[in-house]
This record gives structure tokens, C-alpha cells and sequence, in this order.
């Protein structure tokens, strides 16, 4: 029985079981171009919803609620045809791939993906100042890297003007051949990973994916399926009627409203040493209530166990002398948080790699061709050819970053941290499924100049990492691990992996054109630097990564070595917490809970995790799994209340063109 309910793999196989195999492929075909005609709309929705409007930052979720929107609506439409019309109706298999590229493509578009893009490649040019002493900086930029020229970029960031224009398409084309090829290649490299680790995570080790139960259940065509669940729908009016008086209320302040938005503790906590615990919000959203209700019980502890032992940390070394939020120095950094977040999720990484070493060794094996158990003829590719694109990926990510001036050794450190990243973080995913997964602060950059120092790694080299600020800033809407979950949904629905691999790849590049033609649609009709544009945050987090170059280039940096201290702290920690995970039966420490403790996954959701733990841990105490599983249509239904609500006033703001609500403004 998979958590929260999860039914055997085999009634989730609706697709496979409708026909023979020509018809599936069939219905597969309209399926996929129905994903592909919904993804220019949905990611043009997304920008404006989360740069122009600012109603939603719906992308920095672990899973979309624009996304989950449109399975709603494909969904209950899809019930309607079944019932009328039931040769035209989707199967789940069809819902499903529709659902996975719509979720790859939003991701690629989002918020630390494209949705910061634009602003980090061009703002050198355009706000360089003789006080800001930018233009010291742009001979470290190679010409193909960046627009120079001004009067393209005064539409840009100004506004009321046409990126059709051709003086304004021409020299956009380019870059997007540059930046869109850089990104593809990126995320095939992650394609490519995830195929030669599938096998290990989902087979061998049978990592549960919590966070496929809701599009599961969502496109599930059983008799007694989640929208014939009067449970469900009752969870799903609680958000409803929340989010709609908070949405009137913005709007008409007359109407009573209910606070479930970060609301900060510590401006209470204002003499020392309690305001060493410097910003401490709490929340009660209810999507992430919901999510963190279908966590093992020992992640969701762990999550707000180790929260408020850092805060209780930060507000014991601050009454001892070795913290100050205040200062301008080492005293403000300890007991160095995000440097104990960098190691840990480095740490997690190092877990996942030993925890497949045997797994691995046969994959080599099959790639070099030797005697193996391992059967790859129904992976989504070979795992030759798959090994081959990761390396072959990465050499292309690396010759481009010495094109751009940047050393080789600085490169392949660099994007050799970017990866280990990634592939713990969609471990984490796949194996407990938190509600979201910021890592702000934890970058490969920071680790490489605590490592060497700014000087040794020189200007070019800390300027071309500061281009990647874009997709290297929280890893909040990471595309790979919308890829893996991909690969588990193709499984569970009987769609064939090679297919699935096919429209993710179309759709993450379908996904890369469609950002670049709605952001540079929607800036030059509005401005990049213009109030009208949410003030120009984008611009500001674009903004943000010049001034800590400048800071970098004007005051050199020795080797950190109290920041590597941290972080060797919390390598060790978390697989220390491994060894007692593994050798302890019950031990309640969950290592993954103290990686996203220390990097900044928590701030918002850590409440929610509190009050989530203590709801299912007193369910199960009372009335044991048997009252747990009646539960679980109630937290689906909030998860999908809160989202629909969302989505719906998020539409408004549009069509409408009025501000309103901000829904998960993070």
C-alpha cells in the first residue's frame, strides 16, 4: 500500500487497460497535442500572474497550482464527455500526459527558471551608472552574452512599445539561440540523470512519489473515484470560502477576512537575545497543510523540530556573544545557517549516490557492455545513450562557459555542485514530497568562493557565474524532478517511457520558447523597470546580482574558512543522521528535515508543518489508519480548494485588469 492511501499500481493503469496498444497510441497523439497547444497560454498566464500582476508566486510550490487548475478543469469536463460523448473522453494515462507537460513546461518558465532571466542577462547594460561603476564590469561580458545595445533595450525596460518590431526582434533572436540552447542542454543533462537513477529509486528502493497521489486521484476513472467523495469536496469548501472572503475583503475591505499569510513573530522579540531569532513567520495555508498531511510522520517532526532548534541556536548565541543579526560581520552569519544547509544538501546527495552504488556499477557494466541483470529495453532510452547525453551534455555546458571566459577547473566545479543539487533535491522529492524546497543561499557560487577565495578565481570568473544567477537562485520550480515524476506517471498509467521522455523533452523546449516570447511580449508592452510591472522586483533580484559582483570585485574575499566549517558541519550532520536513520528502527530524526531547516525551505511553511504533523499524529493515535484513510480525501480536497480559488481570482487580475489578492506571495 503506497502512503496516503495509494492504491496498487495497477488500478492507476486506466490507459493501458482501455484497448490495444494501437488505440492508446492514438488517443496518446491527441492527448500530446492538446498539451502542446495549452502550454503558450499557460506559461503567458504564469508571467503575468507572477511578474506583471504579482497576484501568485504559484511556481515556488513543489507542485504548480496553475497546473493543477487546468487539471481540474480538464478533469470535470473530461467526466461530463465520458458520460455523453464516451468514445471522445481522455483516459487517465491521456490526462496524465497532459499534466506532465504542462508541469515541465510552467517549470522551466517559472520563478528561478525564465521568470528570472531576462532582467539577470541585460541589466548590466542598462543601469550602469558612473556611481554604480558598472561599465568596469562589462568587459568580462563577451559580446554574445548580452543586448548592448540601448535603444533595443529602451523598449525593453521602459515600455509601451513591440518586441515585433524588427530592430527589437532581431538582436532578441540571438540571445534567445544562446540562452534557449543553454538551457536545453541543461535540462537534458537532467533527462539523462534521471533515466540511469530511475530504475534504482523507483524499482529497487520503491520510493513512494507523495506527491503524485493528487494528479492520480485527480485523473482516477474508478467508479468510486475522489470527485464522487462527498469527504473531499467538503475539504474543498474550506479554502473556497477562506480564500474568497480574503479575496473580497482585498477588494472591499468591508467583508470580514481570515489571516492564514506569513505573519511575522519576531517583531515582537525586539531586545536581546531574542532578536537573534530575527524573522519568524507563521502561516496556516491551507495547500501546504494539506501536502505535508500525506508526509512520513519523522519528515514532517523533523521539518519544525530542527526550525525552532535554530532559532533557539541563533537566540542562544546571541545571549553568549557569538551572534548579532546586527552586525556587519562573522557575528552575524553564526552559527552559519545557509552554510550548514549547503553541506547538508551536498550531504544528501552523497546518500543517494552510495545508496545506489550497486545500481550504478550494473549500469556501467551495460554501458561498457559487460555480463549484467539489468534490462534497459523498457527505459525511455538506453542507458548507453543516456550516459552518453549526460556526458556529452556536460562537456557542451562547459565548453560554453569557457567560451565565455570562464576557467575550466571554476566551470566544471561549479556546474559539477549545480547537479549534485539537483539530483538531491528531486530525491527528496521522490522519496517524501515536501510542499516546496527553496534552497536560497545554498549556491554552487557561494561554495566555490568559500572554497578559494574571490582573488584565485578572478574577475571573469565570478562575473559569468553571476549570469547564472537566474536559474541558480532557489531551485524552487527545479525541472528534473517534474521529469522523474514524469517517468513514475508514464509507469502507473501504462503509458510507454519512451513517449514520455518525447513530450517531456518537446515540452521543456516548447517551454523555453513560449517564456522568452510572453516575457519579452508582456516587457515591452509594460516595462521591465516600470511600476507597472509588480515595481520591478524582477529587475530588482537582476540588480541584486551585479551589486554582490561589484561587492566581490571591489572588496577581494580570502578563503572562508569558518563558511566551510559550517558546511562541513552539516555534511556530516546529515549523514549522521543517515547512520541512526538506518541502524535505529523509529529513530524520529529525519536527515532531509534539517537540510530544508537550514536553507531557507522552511520560513514559510514550517507553522503548517507543525500543525500538519500534529493533526495526522493524533489521527492516527484515536482512530488509527483506519480514520487516516477516511481523512485523506478531506486534505486532498483542501489541496485542491485552496489551488482552484487561487487560479480562479488569479484570472481576474487579466481579464479584469485590477490587482488582486496575492495568493502565496512568498
Amino acid at each position: 500500500m503506497r502512503p496516503g492511501g495509494i492504491k496498487a499500481d495497477a488500478e492507476f493503469g486506466d490507459a493501458a487497460q482501455q484497448g490495444e496498444r494501437g488505440q492508446l497510441l492514438t488517443l496518446s497523439k491527441r492527448a500530446f497535442l492538446l498539451g502542446l497547444l495549452l502550454i503558450p497560454p499557460m506559461v503567458y498566464w504564469v508571467e503575468l500572474m507572477e511578474i506583471k500582476w504579482n497576484v501568485s508566486d504559484g511556481t515556488c510550490v513543489s507542485i504548480f497550482f496553475a497546473v493543477i487548475f487546468a487539471l481540474f478543469v480538464l478533469a470535470l469536463l473530461n467526466r461530463l464527455v465520458a458520460r455523453y460523448l464516451p468514445r471522445f473522453a481522455f483516459s487517465q494515462g491521456e490526462l496524465v500526459l497532459i499534466y506532465v507537460m504542462l508541469s515541465c513546461a510552467v517549470a522551466v518558465a517559472g520563478h528561478d527558471m525564465m521568470g528570472n532571466a531576462l532582467p539577470n542577462l541585460q541589466n548590466l547594460f542598462w543601469f550602469d551608472t558612473p556611481e554604480n561603476r558598472w561599465d568596469e564590469m562589462q568587459q568580462y561580458v563577451p559580446e554574445w552574452f548580452s543586448i548592448r545595445d540601448k535603444d533595443v533595450l529602451k523598449g525593453f525596460y521602459l515600455g509601451e512599445s513591440s518586441i515585433w518590431a524588427p530592430d527589437h526582434l532581431l538582436p532578441w533572436l540571438k540571445m534567445m539561440g544562446v540562452w534557449g540552447g543553454f538551457l536545453a542542454v541543461v535540462i537534458f543533462v537532467m533527462i539523462c540523470i534521471n533515466v540511469i537513477l530511475r530504475r534504482q529509486w523507483t524499482e529497487v528502493e520503491r520510493l513512494t512519489y507523495p506527491l503524485m497521489q493528487l494528479p492520480l486521484e485527480m485523473t482516477s476513472q474508478r467508479k468510486d473515484n475522489l470527485w464522487t467523495n462527498k469527504v473531499m469536496w467538503l475539504g474543498f469548501a474550506i479554502p473556497f470560502l477562506i480564500e474568497n472572503m480574503n479575496a473580497f475583503h482585498y477588494l472591499y475591505p468591508a467583508v470580514p477576512s481570515v489571516q492564514i499569510k506569513l505573519y511575522d513573530l519576531g517583531q515582537f522579540f525586539t531586545s536581546r537575545p531574542w532578536n537573534g531569532m530575527g524573522w519568524t513567520p507563521i502561516s496556516f495555508y491551507p495547500f501546504a497543510i494539506g501536502f505535508i498531511f500525506f508526509l512520513p510522520t519523522d519528515l514532517a517532526f523533523s521539518c519544525w523540530f530542527f526550525y525552532l532548534l535554530r532559532k533557539i541556536t541563533e537566540v542562544v548565541t546571541t545571549a553568549i556573544g557569538w551572534h548579532d543579526p546586527g552586525a556587519a560581520s562573522g557575528l552575524a552569519r553564526f552559527p552559519y545557517t545557509y552554510e550548514q544547509g549547503s553541506g547538508a544538501w551536498i550531504g544528501l546527495f552523497v546518500f543517494a549516490l552510495w545508496a545506489s552504488r550497486g545500481h550504478l556499477a550494473e549500469v556501467w557494466n551495460k554501458i561498457l557492455g559487460r555480463p549484467t541483470y539489468l534490462d534497459d529495453s523498457n527505459e525511455s532510452m538506453s542507458y548507453r545513450m543516456a550516459f552518453a547525453g549526460m556526458v556529452l551534455g556536460f562537456a557542451a555546458i562547459i565548453a560554453f562557459c569557457m567560451a565565455a571566459g570562464m576557467s575550466f577547473g571554476i566551470a566544471v566545479m561549479f556546474f559539477a555542485i549545480y547537479y549534485m543539487l539537483c539530483i538531491a533535491i528531486t530525491r527528496v522529492r521522490a522519496e517524501l514530497g515536501p510542499p516546496a524546497h527553496e534552497t536560497n543561499w545554498v549556491r554552487p557560487e557561494m561554495m566555490v568562493i568559500w572554497t578559494f577565495g574571490t582573488k584565485a578565481i578572478g574577475p571573469a570568473n565570478l562575473t559569468i557565474m553571476s549570469y547564472f544567477y537566474w536559474f541558480n537562485r532557489g531551485y524552487r520550480n527545479l525541472v528534473m524532478p517534474h521529469q522523474l515524476e514524469g517517468f513514475k506517471l508514464a509507469e502507473l498509467t501504462g503509458t510507454q517511457p519512451k513517449q514520455m521522455m518525447k513530450a517531456i523533452m518537446i515540452a521543456c523546449a516548447l517551454g523555453i520558447v513560449a517564456s522568452f516570447w510572453a516575457l519579452l511580449d508582456m516587457y515591452y508592452r509594460e516595462g521591465a523597470a516600470t511600476a507597472r510591472v509588480a515595481g520591478g522586483y524582477r529587475t530588482g533580484i537582476g540588480n541584486y546580482a551585479f551589486d554582490r559582483l561589484k561587492g566581490w570585485l571591489t572588496n577581494e574575499a580570502p578563503i572562508d574558512v569558518p563558511a566551510l566549517m559550517g558546511e562541513g558541519f552539516g555534511l556530516f550532520f546529515v549523514l549522521g543522521l543517515v547512520f541512526f536513520k538506518n541502524r535505529f528502527l523509529g529513530w524520529p530524526l529525519h536527515p532531509a528535515g534539517y537540510a530544508l531547516a537550514m536553507s531557507y525551505a522552511l520560513e514559510y511553511f514550517w507553522f503548517c508543518f507543525f500543525l500538519s504533523w500534529l493533526i495526522k499524529t493524533l489521527l492516527v493515535k484515536y482512530g488509527g489508519v483506519r480514520l487516516y484513510r477516511k481523512a485523506i480525501p478531506f486534505f486532498l480536497g483542501v489541496i485542491i480548494g485552496d489551488y482552484v480559488m487561487a487560479s480562479a481570482w488569479a484570472l481576474v487580475s487579466p481579464i479584469a485588469g485590477i490587482r488582486t489578492y496575492q495568493f502565496f506571495i512568498f
